[in-house]
């Protein structure tokens, strides 16, 4: 496929370069703020306020008026509050200085300080204090609805709620009904010690039925097996709660035990279908032999993204290509999944000998830049379609935009290399930003060369047609020199390190994965030995260089432990070598679409999609010959350890799981 990016697109920067040619007036400043910040982190307070100020007429002045005043908060006056949250109510560091001198006020008693400070806040604990506030100031107003509103909870909330409930337990508002409400969000939750709480409100006969609520929760497969209990509510409530319990558990008992007694219960019809949705579901997970009879017996109305997901999953084991045809004829019930269905729709018409019809498919979504619309493409013969469109060329938005206090402040902190603060002060700009703002903001930060807030943006935005700015070449020069060197294909590099961190040299997983291309400390540990890279540390992750050097190196481990399949290789960069041959087939070989649409980790299904369709993409970006998904995928054969005798797999002889 021939790469036909435009040729214009650099008009764009040359004209953003033409707006920042100037000298820039604050480099001085920028010092200055440096040095204050210094000498308040030294003690020296006199150097510091000397400094700071000169710098009342600086953009992250307020920033110096935080430092001064945060960890002095517990004995500030009220005025000097007052005063900050005042003139500094837009930083995004305003409700922190709020919430935490809210939670002075109430340590001290200062009720009615506390309301008149008080703004809606998230913590559970202010919202404690407020109605705590509310009542020892006599400010009874809806107070008691408020506080049942906060009670109504599936989860155990602060003790500072304790003397606003002793008032609503007292009242008229607090009802059985009430507490069964509360009692089925905890159980929802699995809080059956809260659940026991709340029965003793209870009178001894309700009591019992929440001891039996919690016992189903310890053994759902005894209390649903042959239930004698009254057609109640709450008996209807506890019998569906096990069964979606069991069926989890157990899916053949949990099948035997609704189908014997559903019909003496006055189940509600939504009930009765999230029965049949749970139990289908959980039928196909566990591979249960009548998963197919029960996911065919839904009705149309039942089927979302999450069912067709195990529907698919279901034909595609099985080959069973007539019941996918029957599962996907009409429109798709959701637009998020609508491509995914169409292509898999015509895969099906073209298994089952309608190829004129599966071919008018393919045509019909291989104009969408998409993965399903690249495989259609594929299945087709013909170039992508990349349907590229630069963001709008508005100099006059781009100049309000960029004179915004939030965007000033988040400029500063990039240059001073403050990236944590810069990013906290971007998102707050975007908070009040329409998805036209936001996309000329995305363009704003694409001119400073922060790539990672330009994605990220964009992607808020729901813009997604400008691939220059979607997709930048950062770090190029050391991207190329270690694909060349591990002979990798640079375009998937290039996608891989652009879905792992979106180019945050920084970044940091909530599982420890460090840096540009997301690597593990123990696996970096590993892999820089086997380099023979002496000394690491896990902090060089996060340096560009280093990371690159070492992500590549694993990535080139797992492409060459699976024999150069590109799609297994991915798939282990994600979830592991371990898991992806558990998951390979055992005699046979797997298209490999199929395979991955098999994948039992959603995440690591929609990353490998992801990472074949940003490759071609950035194929188009490094303007080189396009290599189709397909020339990427090849077929997944058999784990070497029990493969057959004479096997011999192509993209032409494949076979079922």
């Amino acid at each position: 496929m021939t790469n036909t990016i435009p040729k214009y697109f650099l008009v764009t920067g040359l004209l953003l370069l033409a707006l920042t040619a100037q000298a820039d007036p604050l480099e001085a400043q920028r010092k200055d703020f440096q040095r204050a910040q210094d000498a308040l982190s030294a003690g020296n307070i006199r150097q510091f306020k000397k400094i700071t100020a000169s710098l009342k007429d600086y953009p992250l002045y307020p920033y110096l008026v935080y430092s001064y005043l945060r960890p002095r908060l517990w004995q500030a006056k009220d005025r000097e509050v007052r005063t900050f949250l005042k003139y500094y109510s837009d930083l995004p560091m305003a409700e922190d200085i709020r919430a935490t001198w809210l939670k002075v006020l109430a340590r001290h008693g200062r009720w009615q300080a506390y309301l008149d400070f008080y703004t809606p806040q998230d913590d559970e604990t202010l919202q404690c204090y407020q109605l705590q506030a509310r009542l020892r100031t006599h400010n009874d107003a809806y107070l008691l609805e408020d506080t049942r509103s906060l009670w109504l909870s599936g989860e155990s909330l602060p003790s500072a709620c304790d003397p606003a409930f002793a008032k609503l337990y007292k009242s008229e508002l607090m009802t059985n009904e009430l507490v069964w409400r509360r009692i089925k969000l905890a159980m929802a939750n699995g809080e059956t010690r809260l659940a026991k709480y709340l029965g003793t409100r209870l009178d001894k006969t309700d009591q019992q039925w929440v001891d039996r609520w919690i016992a189903v929760y310890h053994n759902p497969a005894s209390w649903t097996r042959d239930p004698k209990f009254a057609d109640t509510a709450i008996t209807r409530d506890i019998l569906a709660y096990g069964i979606s319990r069991l069926a989890r558990i157990d899916t053949d008992a949990a099948l035997k035990h609704w189908g014997s007694w559903k019909d003496n219960y006055s189940f509600k019809p939504e009930v009765r279908n999230q029965m049949k949705k749970t139990l289908a579901v959980w039928a196909v997970i566990n591979d249960h032999k009548r998963a197919k009879e029960l996911i065919d017996n839904l009705d149309n109305s039942l089927v979302d993204e999450n069912i067709f997901h195990w529907r698919l999953r279901n034909a595609l084991e099985n080959e069973d290509w007539p019941a996918l045809v029957k599962w996907t004829e009409g429109p798709p019930p959701d637009e998020k999944i609508r491509l995914r269905w169409w292509y898999w729709r015509a895969r099906a018409l073209e298994k089952t000998g309608k190829a004129a019809a599966a071919e008018e498919l393919y045509r019909s979504i291989a104009k969408e830049r998409d993965y399903y619309g690249f495989l259609a493409a594929d299945r087709l013969g013909i170039p992508y379609h990349m349907n590229y469109v630069s963001l709008p060329k508005d100099i006059e938005t781009w100049h309000e935009l960029s004179k915004l206090p939030a965007i000033v402040r988040a400029r500063e902190f990039y240059l001073l290399g403050a990236i944590y603060p810069a990013r906290r002060e971007w998102h707050h700009a975007l908070d009040n930003m329409t998805s036209y703002q936001m996309q000329i903001a995305a363009a704003i930060a694409a001119n400073w060369g922060w790539h990672d807030r330009v994605i990220l943006t964009l992607g808020m935005a729901r813009s997604y047609d400008d691939l220059i700015l979607r997709f930048p070449l950062p770090f190029e020069k050391q991207l190329r020199k270690y694909a060349e060197k591990r002979q990798l294909d640079l375009g998937w590099t290039y996608a891989l390190t652009r879905a792992e961190s979106a180019f945050m040299e920084d970044a940091r997983s909530p599982a420890g994965a460090l840096g540009l291309m997301q690597v593990m400390p123990g696996t970096g540990r590993q892999t820089a030995k086997t380099l023979g890279l002496r000394r690491f540390r896990a902090k060089y992750l996060l340096e560009a260089d280093k990371n690159i050097t070492i992500g590549s190196a694993y990535l080139k481990q797992m492409y060459d432990k699976f024999n150069g399949n590109m799609v297994l290789a991915t798939a282990a960069y994600n979830a592991g070598p371990g898991n992806v041959s558990s998951w390979m087939p055992k005699t046979q070989c797997i298209e490999p679409d199929i395979w991955i649409e098999q994948i039992p980790l959603e995440e690591t299904r929609k990353y490998v999609s992801r990472i074949l369709f940003y490759a071609a993409v950035y194929d188009w970006r490094l303007q080189q010959d396009i290599t189709p998904i397909r020339d990427r995928m090849a077929v997944i054969q058999p784990d070497t350890k029990n493969i057959v005798a004479n096997l011999s797999c192509t993209n032409t002889t494949v076979s079922k799981n």
